[in-house]
């Protein structure tokens, strides 16, 4: 069955100076009158402008030309020339690109119709000085005759095969209407791959064409792949070339889902369970977890799906530790089996482990300028449950610090603390560190401690005398 659908996608190349374009337009109903017209003007005249280039055999490159007349009194000076997908200009009749009056021009193209069939409607554009048309359209059209079908057309997706497999889906390749036999003259894989094929002659009625089997190594790599199939047909007594694209996935004896653990779109608090990791076995044969491991975060676990189908699969869970600390983090999940083909599986696990009790900000900065604002931080602690967070003490390190829960701001929420940090003592001149302690109630975050930092610049009337550790009150 012949495809009328134009395709896409080809690049057009021009000898003449100017860029291609796509120009589909309609023709005006009428030419131009032949008799040269009067006036101090250049004008363009083609006799023709649409061609016929009837019935044309897939992959053959078929000259179209049209002349070009000036039938003015000024110089007619082409500018540029463009064409649809499928045609390339490729000279004209002289080197130059003035027509003088009274003058003509040829302009040659070819229609190359490799990938294209059935009803084909193609234009060309001709910009010249020409006042009253400066975009002349010229058209040719062509029926291009299909001399081949191939099941599944130009992609084939093989999906997931085992070494040594042969692949099912078969491609066929038949001679098209009105044509008797296709001949498979030979194969190659672009890049080379470790695939085998081999080739049978397939009958449909009086049609003769072809059946071609792919089959997978069994030194192929784990994985997916992406190659090119050359194929060099003679269909009657054409011979043409076609590529076909082949992709697939070699896979072992085990597959698995995820392929990745992906827990950074919320953070999990520490013992929490990500999701399951799924084994199961791409053919007829059981297979068992021996073990598994990720790291210092996790504990790993493993059961059979169906005690009583150990061909059902298995799964594996990672638990966060109950004292793996907050923060984004990377490990590989690695899972021993007894399976010849894959003893071991390896899964890259990523996420982010939330705090117990999340504060902000992480750092305090104080500034003893004499102004309020540099003296004054707020510290919100939220506690990642809804259980109450209660603070049973405070204390800093520095005494120039003090540290007060607000209690009016913290009582509208039981998980919620407010936290007034300020500088109410003097400090000499220069950079102090301090550290601000809280005891709460949160299980795995009694203790939380607050990083302080005092800037102290000169001339702020600052004491020589050395920083004294203290408390703050609660």
């Amino acid at each position: 069955m012949r495809n009328r659908t134009v395709r896409k996608g080809l690049m057009c190349v021009f000898l003449l100076p100017g860029l291609l374009s796509v120009a589909m337009a309609q023709l005006p109903p009428v030419p131009r009158p032949s008799k040269p017209d009067s006036g101090d003007q250049p004008r363009l005249f083609v006799a023709q402008r649409s061609i016929d280039l009837g019935s044309v055999v897939e992959g053959e490159k078929v000259p179209v030309s049209w002349r070009l007349e000036n039938h003015g009194q000024a110089d007619l000076k082409i500018g540029r020339t463009t064409a649809g997908c499928g045609c390339t200009i490729l000279e004209s009749e002289e080197a130059r690109r003035v027509i003088p009056p009274g003058g003509s021009l040829e302009l040659r193209a070819e229609f190359d119709s490799t990938r294209r069939r059935g009803r084909q409607i193609k234009t060309v554009t001709v910009y010249s000085n020409d006042p009253a048309e400066p975009a002349l359209k010229l058209e040719f059209r062509a029926e291009v005759e299909v001399l081949y079908e191939i099941a599944h057309g130009s992609l084939v997706n093989l999906r997931g095969v085992q070494r040594g497999q042969t692949v099912e889906k078969m491609i066929d390749i038949m001679p098209g209407a009105g044509r008797r036999t296709v001949e498979l003259i030979r194969m190659e894989f672009i890049p080379w791959a470790p695939l085998t094929f081999d080739s049978e002659t397939l009958r449909k009625g009086e049609a003769v064409g072809q059946r071609i089997r792919v089959t997978v190594g069994d030194d192929v790599p784990l994985g997916p792949f992406g190659l090119s199939l050359k194929l060099v047909l003679r269909i009657d007594e054409f011979e043409r070339e076609h590529v076909l694209t082949i992709r697939g996935e070699v896979v072992g004896a085990l597959t698995w889902l995820p392929k990745v653990v992906d827990a950074t779109r919320q953070p999990s608090l520490p013992g929490k369970r990500l999701a399951p990791v799924i084994i199961r076995s791409t053919g007829s044969q059981s297979f068992e977890v021996l073990g598994a491991s990720a790291g210092p975060l996790f504990n790993t676990t493993h059961e059979p799906i169906n005690p009583a189908n150990p061909r059902a699969g298995h799964r594996v869970f990672l638990t966060l530790r109950d004292d793996a600390p907050p923060g984004p983090f990377g490990e590989t999940l690695r899972i021993k089996t007894n399976s010849l083909d894959q003893p071991f599986i390896e899964v890259p696990v990523f996420g982010i482990v939330a705090a117990r009790i999340k504060m902000e900000p992480h750092l305090v900065l104080l500034r003893q300028d004499g102004t309020r604002t540099g003296a004054h931080r707020r510290v919100k602690l939220q506690a990642a449950t809804a259980e109450p967070l209660e603070i049973s003490n405070i204390s800093c390190s520095l005494s120039a610090v003090t540290v007060a829960i607000d209690w009016e701001a913290s009582s509208r929420y039981r998980h919620l603390r407010f936290l007034n940090v300020s500088l109410t003592g003097t400090l000499p001149q220069g950079t102090h560190e301090a550290v601000v302690t809280l005891t709460t109630n949160i299980e795995g975050a009694r203790r939380l401690e607050i990083p302080v930092i005092i800037e102290v610049p000169a001339g702020s009337g600052a004491s020589d005398a050395p920083a004294k550790k203290g408390n703050a009150g609660s």
